[in-house]
């Protein structure tokens, strides 16, 4: 009896030390993912290897049917900081429909998206005027249209660089 124990005992020893071994199949095609993303962060202007590495994770990862979690959304927003709106928005539904606990972050992104891609639509006067920046020297005013005049407002516990601009 002692004998068959110790057999089973080896036996279960042997089954465990394999399966640590073992190639272990992830659920997820995370590829060199996390290689690439902490070598991003240790050289942030590495920044275009980054996004062609991401591109080439979602790639594989959807051919195998393996996209991991996240993966669409962070394409999205590098296509965002890019200036290219429609990707954004395609990579933001494409992470709402696979995960679908995403999706009001990602009905907030596209909504954003959306938005900026509207206002990159208008001209610099409006585009300032939705983004609350000043529009500064970079258009002049047309003959038709009165020249702005700048004045300085100030309240008690404001500070007196806030220059408001009026038109005649």
């Amino acid at each position: 009896m002692a004998t068959q124990m110790k057999c089973f005992v080896l036996v279960i020893v042997v089954l465990m030390l394999a399966g640590c071994g073992a190639n272990r199949n992830t659920k997820y095609a995370w590829c060199d993912y996390d290689s690439t993303l902490y070598e991003y962060y240790k050289a942030p202007a590495q920044k275009e290897e980054f996004v062609k590495t991401l591109k080439e994770t979602i790639d594989e990862a959807e051919s195998e049917n393996r996209v991991p979690p996240g993966i669409y959304a962070e394409y999205g927003f590098a296509m965002y900081e890019r200036g290219k709106m429609e990707q954004a928005v395609l990579y933001y539904q494409k992470e709402s429909d696979k995960w679908p606990e995403s999706r009001f972050l990602m009905a907030k992104m596209i909504n954003n998206a959306q938005k900026r891609s509207t206002k990159t639509d208008v001209g610099p006067i409006e585009a300032a005027v939705l983004q609350d920046e000043p529009a500064g020297d970079t258009v002049s005013p047309s003959p038709s249209m009165p020249s702005p005049t700048t004045k300085t407002t100030q309240t008690p516990n404001q500070d007196v660089s806030g220059v408001v601009e009026v038109l005649n």
